[in-house]
């Protein structure tokens, strides 16, 4: 059982002084200490490298969007107390930074500096190229461009070291880094009564905290898990009390505190709140001692470390016009594509880079065979910027779009409403965004000392995008450190997974607001191909179907199983290929279908893998020997496929009749024997005439210079 006083600072200068090594050491050791995917950034090189250095503190904020209306960024009004170097244009300046809210919607961002209002300290600053009345500000090096300030111990943090001085340790070395003194442009009241030595008054009595219990001992953060915490002069009113919990973003090197309205009772004796992933300045609780503060302030800290299993993401919401207080909200995954879940699109660089196509397609692999969170993968279907525009990009940044020394970062899109007096938010799109680095180990190989493990880094960000916080847990994915070296590709059972399947089981209940709930896969068909297997096949003239297809390496791969179907939608197996063991050589292989469907028919390849995981190759169509003309899918819907096959080249004239013999168009198409298969749109849209709205059975008239005839199709939208 642990009790302390709080805020008791020496005056001494020579125990400042000792303090002051201390910390300087502890911030150089800090410096092997890596965060979420941040590559240290030295103080020396954020001073030379920024225009403006200045301590100021968040006194108000505004969300909006772009132009473009494509992302939000966020405008904070920093008020400058002291300038380290440049001249400010006022004693007022506008900082920008990415991510915020704007009515229903939210940006948040991974690995990336999120203000809070209220919040101090030491700014990097930027000139920003956009145009505002105020001087405009970005912060250099994001989440390493701000040293804030502790102000309940006296201290101050950035993502790698800590400041055990705020006069001595940090000034000195900004100071001496700069080249020149501080320059004071108005008084910081609040850090001074932080420094200021504590006097205590004659007669006054102190309630010293004490906790002497707490239950349960492992719980989840961002779920409404409540921890109950019992003890003793905890005082019979929270009034400016708190509970703090140990920050899973630093590994617990800072604390952060819940929401007020986290707070479920607080007495003398007793205190129960939940256990937060969004905290008043952020944050994310995780495992370690906990403390509470009293009204005093006096500390408690816990007898026993609190064990945090695993967090999931919320996001915060508050409303004066809807007398909503700031609360936190757990997202959902819906199914965004209309398919059950999430597709994601590459950028044209990233997609040509074969290594990190696969190790992010075996990423998705370990999470969607693990929890059956939906998510597919689109090939050929280039995105080259990241917006919200529906599409779930991958990409390579180009240069100046992420932060310095970042290595990547998720950016999820919130959406939300209100039903039955009800504030619900989901999850509205998921984007990627990666460094291109030389240093990359993108598997399957192991990386060395001096290599990134980009595998490692895409699971903890698609962990990110799967609605999962930070841990303090060195042996789980979501761990918030990554370091050079080797890394943990694997999912923790316990943790990671727990954690997941948590999130999958919300959101493929009923989601408010007519958005359709995520519909999880199905174990059998969980993975996506890792490697795009072109199959192709062909009529032989014996009337049977030959399949070709190449593997450009392969990993664990032990058979092939061939599927057919006569739909494209039901398949059933009708053979099986051994794979020849694991290669980084292409490989050739073949089967043969002695009877196929007549008609049309569609195979595809299902991958078999040494670890029982299942992938799909694409597929291919195969017109049988009986096939002279037709439409497929049937019924569809108003684009569909014409399978024509023509003896030589000539122009098939269409007619689109209803049963009642009503004409609604007629065109025409060019056919070929190197081809069967035409796109058909039968009612496009364009500027001068809207797509009529025709449901049930048509008839397709078909006519050549030498026949005629007439397909029946079932339009269903």
């Amino acid at each position: 059982m642990k009790h302390s006083f709080t805020r008791l600072f020496p005056s001494a200068f020579k125990f400042f002084a000792f303090l002051w090594v201390l910390g300087f050491l502890g911030a150089a050791a800090a410096q092997a200490q890596d965060a979420c995917l941040l590559i240290p950034l030295s103080l020396e090189e954020r001073i030379q490298t920024a225009e403006v250095v200045v301590e100021g503190k968040v006194v108000s904020q505004r969300s909006f969007w772009d132009e473009k209306h494509q992302n939000i960024y966020t405008a904070n009004q920093v008020e400058i107390y002291k300038v380290f170097k440049g001249t400010p244009t006022s004693t007022t300046v506008e900082i920008i930074t990415e991510g915020g809210r704007v009515g229903l919607d939210i940006h948040v961002y991974s690995a990336t500096l999120q203000l809070k209002k209220q919040q101090q300290g030491i700014f990097f600053l930027q000139p920003s190229k956009a145009k505002a009345p105020l001087a405009r500000y970005t912060v250099f090096g994001s989440l390493q461009g701000f040293i804030r300030y502790q102000l309940s111990e006296g201290t101050a943090k950035d993502p790698f070291a800590k400041y055990s001085s705020i006069p001595l340790q940090l000034y000195g070395s900004l100071e001496r880094l700069s080249g020149a003194s501080l320059r004071r442009v108005k008084a910081n009241p609040e850090l001074e009564v932080a420094l200021k030595p504590e006097i205590p008054t004659p007669n006054q009595r102190r309630l010293i905290p004490l906790i002497s219990s707490f239950s349960p001992a492992s719980l989840r953060a961002g779920t409404g898990d409540v921890l109950t915490i019992n003890g003793s002069n905890f005082g019979n009113t929270r009034g400016e009390g708190y509970v703090e919990f140990r920050n899973a973003d630093d590994g617990g090197k800072t604390f952060i505190q819940p929401l007020p309205t986290d707070y479920l009772s607080w007495s003398d004796t007793q205190i129960r709140v939940k256990v937060p992933s969004y905290g008043i300045d952020g944050g994310t609780a995780g495992t370690g001692d906990f403390r509470v503060v009293n009204n005093d302030p006096n500390t408690a800290t816990a007898p026993s470390p609190l064990n945090i299993i695993y967090a999931h993401s919320n996001v915060g919401y508050e409303s004066a016009e809807r007398g909503i207080k700031e609360q936190s909200y757990q997202p959902r995954l819906i199914s965004q594509n209309g398919k059950g879940g999430y597709t994601f699109r590459f950028g044209a660089s990233f997609e040509a880079n074969a290594p990190a196509l696969y190790a992010f397609k075996r990423s998705m692999n370990d999470w969607s065979c693990s929890t059956f969170v939906n998510w597919v993968a689109a090939s050929n279907d280039p995105v080259a910027t990241t917006a919200e525009d529906d599409v779930n990009s991958v990409r390579f940044a180009n240069a100046g779009e992420l932060p310095n020394n970042v290595l990547g970062r998720t950016i999820s899109r919130y959406s939300g409403c209100i039903s039955g007096g009800v504030l619900n938010f989901w999850v509205s799109e998921i984007d990627m965004e990666f460094a291109p680095r030389a240093d990359w180990q993108y598997g399957p190989a192991v990386s060395t000392n001096r290599q990134f493990d980009f595998q490692a880094v895409v699971v903890h960000e698609l962990g990110h995008g799967h609605q999962l916080s930070h841990l303090i847990l060195p042996r789980a994915i979501m761990h918030y450190a990554v370091a050079q070296g080797p890394a943990s590709r694997t999912l923790n059972a316990e943790n990671d997974i727990a954690g997941g399947n948590y999130v999958i089981a919300r959101s493929s209940t009923t989601v408010p607001c007519n958005v359709d709930p995520m519909v999880p896969k199905p174990a059998n068909a969980c993975a996506i191909p890792v490697e795009l297997i072109a199959l192709e096949g062909h009529l032989t003239a014996s009337n049977q179907v030959l399949l070709q297809w190449t593997t450009q390496q392969e990993t664990g791969l032990t058979e092939f199983i061939v599927e057919r179907s006569p739909d494209g939608e039901n398949y059933t197996p009708i053979g099986q290929v051994t794979a020849r063991g694991n290669s980084t050589v292409p490989r050739d292989y073949e089967f043969t279908d002695p009877a196929p469907f007549s008609q049309l028919n569609f195979y595809r390849l299902r991958l078999v893998r040494t670890n029982n995981t299942q992938e799909y190759s694409e597929v291919a169509q195969v017109a049988g020997p009986g096939f002279v003309r037709q439409v497929a899918p049937n019924p569809g819907g108003n684009q569909t496929l014409l399978y024509f096959n023509a003896s030589q080249e000539e122009r098939v004239q269409l007619a689109i009749y209803d049963i009642s013999a009503r004409l609604y168009r007629t065109f025409e198409i060019t056919v070929t024997p190197e081809s069967n298969r035409y796109n058909l749109t039968l009612f496009p849209e364009n500027e001068y005439e809207m797509t009529p709205i025709v449901r049930g059975l048509l008839l397709i008239k078909w006519t050549t210079s030498r026949e005629s005839g007439t397909i029946k199709y079932l339009k269903l939208e």
